[in-house]
């Protein structure tokens, strides 16, 4: 593969003077950091290099920012591609053909995110000891004891021996990332790379399964059942099934009731727990930690995201519009990669995992689609019950052995680790001294949600979309789809487990020839809508459907009040402008604080500090803004509050979630649970509130903090959630929101809230498209487009998205720099 490049003007003739400052802060803050790992890391960083005065940070500095013309000459391609960067430096790829597009997108990924593109797979595939030191020993070898390349492996083989559309992505994709890398000097590395001392891997259909295993794990891979099993062991069934019910208590779903006659087919089967299994059981849930700590990955109830859609009759426009807003960990650089794709078969906007050969959320000419995280119920633990050797497990006939595979760990600036990993029939095994814990996880199986990505972007109707998402397995999503035909549609999409039990609560007992799954949920039976009476359709991450939906989904569900919030939002108005839409975007009204604060409206406390506390919050609207004292008060409190009703030791594992609180305190959950265990007297309802005020009042006056803005913040950290790296990132900054507010940042310093917010304007073909996310296009720390986006992000504003279908649409327009990529 040929790779030239020629730069036909210099970049130093486009240097502005804000171009000039940037540099130069740049460089200080870098210099800054190299000094600061160079006495913290054992193994000590490559610094000597990045301080040569032309070749160092200079160097990285100065290649931040790309030509503003320049020609690349790939074999890969067929007929050549016109790249154009926007004035925020989106590339915008047009090409005569769908292979020289994605080429063309691997390249210039590649050229933007080079360390991000190498970090994902690396992290996933338990890989990072090799370059980030023994620090990161812990984390890898929980990725590679439950199996997280395992399921990669599986499905870059299929891919690999299907020889299909996927096969083709990857090797279109590869090839613009190799190429780009191919041609790379060593002195251009990403700034990360040349710190750390070494080189990316090749793009591969590993590297790319690998991905899509990041993902999947990110928004699936929970570890909760053995606790829901210590706590079922505990209680009564009765006062398990008040405290931690099978479906939503407080819900709107997505999928309205069909029938309000039928009755649950669904028999729930509470919870149980072996003892001696704690041990397996708290050591899965440290790894899962760990990653959580570490790379910022894993299913946490709540976390997911929000989209909507109103039908061209709550329009002003007249035709449909979509929103969404992923809700992720915020980083730098950012999860997403944005860019826009035109060949002749497709005009398509959107934003993609770097590293996946194709636009994940995205916009064509015709359609619009965007994401929630079903937060379905995709793993299953199997109890099992080692010998003393821990290779062996019992069984009804007996000990059966573990598959048992030896694995090396190489360790940077250490000697390489020699591991061995397990596996049972079911998965991979989690082994402690006596017990364990086998992994049945839809992230092992095959994955085709590739493909569907391919077909739903090339679709020009909702038929041709519901085919496409026919092919989408992992992670299961609620897909909510607008087209400019006036249709509005969503479905909760992927691989739902049909169980051999009725559901996934606890741990399970199984024989070697018993499987825990008997096979997937039909797509016709998935939870589904489309073009309601009601005219709008949204998802929050809430149940998706009802107790009277004849399929398992989960179980304990958390997540209800921003999709009680958006419904209400829609809902009140009769038709509803683009403006609007985004705005709902930024809307930080805590449904949860007017519930709670509700029960103390007619309340009164004796201590004169906790009823001025009780008088404040019971005037307040609920809106967690920045500016305000009373959402600090009302945090402060529902801390108290939850605290002092969940104080029995049984519930310590996992306190019920705050809409089983409100339902207690006004009456639908037993009173009982309203007594403090630590006082002799039995509290009632009433008197848990006085307490919990009293307790809150007691510790706002402690609080640094003189309104919620001050104490709440969000962070943009590096992709290496290290201190180590803290001056690459960026904030704290204040922050409006709570966790379930439509904007949402849970905790006093937020990493996680909305990572792509889109909203999509179908009235006219292409549909006009407005976005944000915080970062940039650009991965190096250097570059301008770096962190572009920040402020706009924390003003909640939006870009203009421009999706022409011909690059004469950017003649006459600011653009930061062209690219011509010939054979």
């Amino acid at each position: 593969m040929v790779l030239t490049m020629r730069p036909d003007r210099p970049r130093s003739s486009r240097m502005s003077a804000g171009d000039l400052v940037r540099f130069v802060a740049s460089v200080a803050v870098s210099a800054a950091l190299l000094l600061a790992l160079a006495g913290v890391m054992s193994d000590g960083p490559a610094v000597g290099g990045l301080l040569d005065p032309v070749d160092g940070l200079y160097r990285t500095a100065r290649t931040a920012t790309y030509p503003s013309e320049s020609s690349v000459e790939l074999q890969a391609i067929g007929n050549g591609v016109e790249v154009i960067r926007d004035e925020r430096g989106v590339p915008h790829i047009f090409a005569d053909n769908d292979r020289d597009a994605m080429v063309a997108l691997g390249y210039v990924v590649a050229q933007d995110r080079l360390f991000q593109l190498d970090f994902i797979p690396r992290a996933a595939s338990g890989r990072l000891s090799a370059v980030l030191g023994p620090n990161a020993l812990a984390t890898d070898r929980f990725m590679r004891t439950i199996g997280m390349d395992l399921g990669a492996k599986r499905n870059a083989s299929r891919i690999l021996e299907e020889n299909g559309v996927e096969s083709d992505l990857v090797d279109w994709y590869c090839a613009g990332v190799n190429a780009y890398v191919g041609g790379l000097d060593e002195r251009d590395l990403p700034f990360e790379m040349r710190l750390l001392g070494y080189q990316p891997d090749r793009c591969s259909a590993l590297q790319v399964a690998r991905v899509l295993q990041f993902m999947t794990y990110d928004l699936t891979f929970r570890t909760d059942e053995a606790l829901y099993g210590m706590i079922g062991s505990s209680l009564s069934p009765e006062d398990y099934a008040e405290l931690y019910p099978q479906h939503a208590a407080v819900n709107d779903p997505i999928i309205p009731m069909p029938d309000p006659e039928r009755e649950s087919t669904l028999s729930s089967v509470g919870p149980t727990a072996d003892p001696y299994l704690v041990a397996a059981a708290d050591e899965l849930q440290k790894g899962f930690d760990l990653t959580l700590e570490t790379l910022g990955i894993g299913f946490v109830p709540g976390r997911g995201s929000n989209n909507w859609a109103v039908a061209g009759r709550k329009s002003t426009t007249g035709a449909p519009i979509l929103a969404g807003d992923m809700h992720l960990r915020v980083s730098l650089p950012a999860i997403w990669y944005e860019a826009h794709i035109v060949t002749p078969e497709m005009n398509l906007y959107g934003v993609t995992v770097p590293g996946a050969p194709g636009l994940v959320e995205a916009f064509n000419a015709d359609l619009a689609w965007a994401f929630t995280n079903t937060g379905a119920d995709q793993i299953d633990h199997v109890a099992l019950q080692l010998d003393t050797a821990g290779t062996r497990y019992q069984t009804a006939d007996g000990w059966k052995e573990l598959d048992l595979v030896v694995d090396t760990i190489a360790i940077r600036g250490a000697p390489a680790v020699i591991d061995t990993f397990a596996h049972a029939p079911w998965g991979p095994v989690l082994r402690t001294r006596d017990a364990a814990v086998a992994l049945r996880w839809v992230g092992h199986d095959t994955s085709k949600t590739l493909e569907a990505l391919w077909r739903m972007g090339h679709a020009r109707s909702m038929d041709q979309f519901e085919d496409a998402v026919r092919l989408w397995d992992t992670p299961m999503q609620n897909i909510l789809f607008a087209d400019v035909a006036g249709n509005i549609a969503i479905r909760s999409t992927g691989l739902l487990p049909i169980r051999e039990r009725g559901d996934g609560a606890g741990l399970l007992r199984r024989e070697p020839d018993q499987p825990v799954w008997s096979g997937r949920v039909p797509f016709e039976e998935l939870p589904f809508e489309s073009n309601p009476a009601q005219g709008y359709l949204a998802s929050a991450n809430q149940e998706p459907a009802g107790d009277w939906y004849p399929h398992y989904l989960g179980h304990d569900w958390r997540t209800a009040y921003r999709g009680l919030r958006i419904n209400e939002l829609l809902r009140e108005r009769s038709t509803h402008s683009v403006d609007d839409i985004k705005r709902y975007q930024s809307d930080v009204v805590a449904v949860h604080a007017r519930h709670l604060t509700s029960t103390i409206d007619d309340l009164r406390c004796d201590l004169r500090e906790a009823e001025d506390l009780r008088i404040q919050l019971a005037s307040w609207d609920g809106e967690m803004g920045t500016d305000a004292r009373e959402p600090l008060a009302y945090d402060v409190w529902r801390r108290a509050l939850s605290r002092l009703a969940w104080d029995e030791p049984e519930l310590k594992p996992k306190p019920p979630y705050v809409a089983q609180l409100y339902r207690m305190l006004t009456g639908d959950v037993s009173a009982k649970w309203a007594d403090v265990v630590a006082t002799t007297e039995v509290e009632s309802v009433s008197d848990l509130l006085c307490l919990s005020l009293e307790a809150a009042a007691d510790a706002l006056r402690s609080e640094e903090s003189d309104d919620w803005g001050s104490a709440h913040r969000i962070i943009f950290r590096h992709l290496i959630s290290s201190s180590r790296f803290s001056s690459l990132g960026r904030g704290p900054f204040q922050y409006p929101g709570t966790s379930e507010t439509l904007s949402p940042a849970a905790g006093r310093l937020a990493t996680h809230s909305a990572s792509w917010r889109v909203v999509v304007d179908l009235s006219s073909s292409p549909p006009i498209g407005f976005g944000v996310y915080p970062g940039g296009v650009s991965g190096n720390p250097f570059s301008p487009f770096y962190d572009l986006h920040v402020q706009t992000y924390l003003n909640f504003d939006h870009y203009r998205l421009h999706n022409p279908s011909q690059p004469d649409y950017f003649a006459s327009r600011d653009v930061s720099s062209r690219i011509r990529i010939t054979p």
